[in-house]
């Protein structure tokens, strides 16, 4: 059954030849069951897209390069018209029911006044080899997540984010491929005294790509470093962080 709410959620698709994916996901967003959604996908410049279908919920913008994925985001942010963003890549998709128990803790949540700045939720990791799927590890996340417990683990995956669009302007996207961008994002929002709300269920479906930062674990660290450093940290602190953050990925992936 469709659930209607006068809360206008947009969802941000950035595309950059990624023809072989996002219908999935688009359509993932179409079937959800919290139909007041507007999808605006950003082609940041490569490959033509595929014939994504006549809804109406759907909006394209065309950047004539590839500007990186953190300027797509920050375009589809500004263009949006709903009060709330849902961020989603476009090799990602999610399960029918995301939306509509993110928007249902997030009411639950604001009239007791305790509003929280994002709400996302756990993830069911997946690979794809010549068309055919086999889903890998849950990942699970906590109920609540603050700026000190944000420091030791990035669990909130940005495909899995629905944030108010007020925090998404103010914060906006850093550019450069040298760090996690969504991290840095989150870790400037709760530093401000928000929290993350976790929905502990597998309601995105993540790909790993083995040339994704994800993939790549030495990479990943050196961004992940460039973060802390980027939010503030001295180099000192910054390393005592990374300790924990690599003893919290290791533990997350066993």
């Amino acid at each position: 059954m469709l659930h209607h709410s006068n809360i206008l959620v947009s969802v941000i698709i950035p595309s950059y030849n990624s023809e072989n994916y996002i219908k999935r996901a688009v359509s993932s967003v179409l079937g959800q069951t919290y139909d007041n959604l507007e999808i605006i996908v950003i082609r940041n410049g490569g490959r033509p897209l595929p014939y994504l279908g006549n809804s109406p919920k759907i909006r394209i913008i065309d950047l004539d390069e590839n500007q990186g994925v953190s300027s797509a985001r920050n375009r589809g942010i500004q263009e949006a018209r709903g009060e709330y963003i849902a961020l989603l890549d476009a090799d990602d998709y999610w399960d029918k029911e995301k939306l509509e128990l993110q928007m249902q803790v997030i009411r639950k949540y604001t009239r007791a006044d305790m509003a929280p700045g994002i709400c996302f939720t756990g993830r069911r990791l997946y690979y794809e080899t010549d068309g055919h799927i086999k889903k890998g590890k849950y990942v699970r996340c906590e109920k609540t997540v603050t700026y000190h417990d944000l420091l030791k683990t990035n669990q909130i995956n940005c495909s899995s984010v629905v944030i108010r669009k007020d925090l998404a302007l103010k914060h906006p996207f850093p550019d450069g491929e040298k760090m996690h961008e969504d991290y840095a994002v989150w870790l400037e929002i709760l530093r401000e005294g928000e929290y993350a709300l976790g929905i502990n269920r597998p309601l995105l479906f993540y790909r790993v790509s083995p040339g994704s930062k994800s993939g790549n674990k030495f990479r990943s660290a050196v961004m992940t470093y460039n973060v802390y450093r980027y939010v503030g940290l001295s180099v000192i602190e910054s390393l005592i962080h990374m300790m924990t953050y690599t003893f919290y990925g290791v533990k997350k992936y066993i």
